[in-house]
């Protein structure tokens, strides 16, 4: 029974940290982003995305960086049992501006 309850405990854990990314949730509570990231990711293919189109998507980064190649910087929340990490979405673009790699940075 005990196994039961802990791996039910485990199931809802990962599903509500696994929200379905939606273009108002991300813009208007950024705070929820962290949720909704690794859908994003899943759902788009965002490497090749120009970097129109991204914003289109995502909404202006919170940082850009144009040096040496150009990068996105979107908050997604805090992280970590208390809270206590801030996590970002990092986007790497090359030098046609599409997007060329995602990180997500836990830091």
């Amino acid at each position: 029974m005990k196994k039961i309850f802990l791996s039910l405990l485990v199931l809802l854990f990962l599903c509500a940290c696994d929200q379905q990314f939606n273009k108002d949730g991300w813009l208007k509570e950024p705070e929820k982003r962290n949720d909704m990231v690794y859908n994003l990711i899943n759902k788009y293919e965002l490497v090749g995305m120009t970097e129109e189109e991204i914003i289109r998507l995502l909404g202006k980064p919170e940082q850009k960086i144009d040096k040496p190649n150009i990068q996105y910087v979107y908050y997604l929340g805090t992280a970590g049992l208390m809270g206590v990490s801030v996590s970002l979405l990092r986007l790497q673009f090359d030098q046609n501006g599409k997007l060329d790699s995602h990180e997500i940075d836990y830091s």
